[in-house]
């Protein structure tokens, strides 16, 4: 949710396409094994538009956030879409983020494997 609220705080609109697969019963793309569903499901988010901008991965709003939360988030958080950028020719250097491929027109920010809190988070 820390990432939903930066998000907001940051851009006019943010648009959001998946948050819990086990809370719906959604079961798509990596099935159950998606941090979108497995262990209780909720622990990655997909952003599918910032500022009314549809989201590739490789995008300058993708960029952006992934730029903010990288000094912040701890090590093992995945940031999705490797592929676009590279055949978009772009390519980004992070800290925490570790990166993987990924389908569709979004930006999926991954928490599954994430150990630690947010940099400042009371947590």
């Amino acid at each position: 949710m820390q990432t939903i609220v930066l998000a907001v705080r940051t851009f006019q609109s943010v648009g959001v396409s998946d948050i819990n697969r086990r809370c719906t019963g959604q079961i798509e793309g990596a099935g159950t094994e998606s941090a979108h569903y497995k262990n209780g499901g909720g622990h990655a988010v997909d952003f599918y538009m910032l500022n009314g901008t549809p989201l590739t991965g490789a995008d300058g709003y993708s960029l952006r956030l992934i730029g903010m939360l990288d000094p912040i988030v701890p090590r093992a958080h995945e940031s999705g879409r490797r592929t676009f950028r590279a055949a978009a020719g772009v390519t980004i250097a992070t800290t925490n983020f570790g990166q993987i491929d990924d389908t569709g027109n979004h930006l999926h920010i991954d928490f599954l494997y994430a150990t630690g809190a947010y940099v400042g988070s009371q947590q």
